[in-house]
């Protein structure tokens, strides 16, 4: 191909990107989801979630969090991109715009509301969030990673404690239960419930259902029950 021919197909290939790049930023939509929350008695502030979603085929997503006190005055600002222990700029929303992936209660049980996020959407069961705890002494929301690796977790404030459950595998499912110690949440109990194909006395292959129990005992994790039935 000859120099100038070259030249044209460059050219050419960089018309067709920036066309590309046009009609994509032409599909994405900006959307904004605002949810109020009480921090103290009488002070309410208004969390605004900023989304942006590329196009109608895929799911939507925030980038940022801007926390208001009053109409105007701007508390705090959370990018995504600092916060997603996934590497991602936003989270994923599984219905953009509808605030459903917005939790907001009370998850370090000291009577104030905290709130969490949808981190994304796996392929199976087990729901990461990303977590927010409302910290007195700043006046501000703090990212608390520790509650971010806890799946789908369940928050009792009777009980002062955190469940998570999850699916390990297709035949292996755990839950966890928490309690705070020093701040943190610490693992207490502990059940893996496995689904194995064994024999029975009589040599016939069966499904048995094999719970397995542990609880915090003088510092360390023990089993105390194996439960077995056959399916």
């Amino acid at each position: 191909m000859s120099k100038g021919g070259k030249a044209l197909l460059k050219a050419f290939i960089l018309i067709i990107v920036l066309i590309a790049a046009t009609k994509s930023d032409a599909a994405a939509k900006t959307f904004v989801v605002s949810k109020k929350i009480d921090v103290s008695e009488g002070r309410i502030l208004t969390m605004q979630f900023n989304g942006l979603k590329s196009s109608d085929t895929e799911p939507g997503g925030y980038s940022s969090i801007k926390i208001y006190e009053g109409k105007n005055k701007l508390l705090q600002t959370i990018n995504i991109a600092d916060v997603n222990s996934f590497g991602d700029d936003t989270t994923t929303c599984p219905d953009p715009g509808t605030g459903s992936d917005i939790i907001i209660e009370d998850m370090d049980f000291d009577g104030i509301k905290d709130f969490r996020i949808i981190a994304m959407l796996p392929p199976g069961p087990n729901i990461p969030y990303i977590c927010f705890l409302w910290d007195k002494k700043s006046g501000k929301f703090i990212h608390a990673e520790f509650l971010d690796d806890i799946t789908s977790p369940v928050f009792d404030s009777k009980k002062k404690t955190i469940t998570s459950e999850s699916r390990d595998n297709a035949s292996t499912y755990s839950k966890e239960v928490y309690k705070y110690t020093g701040g943190k949440p610490l693992l207490i109990e502990e059940v893996v419930t496995e689904y194995k194909e064994l024999k029975d006395a009589n040599g016939k292959l069966r499904t048995y259902e094999i719970k397995t129990t542990k609880k915090l005992i003088d510092g360390k994790m023990k089993v105390i029950k194996v439960e077995k039935s056959a399916t």
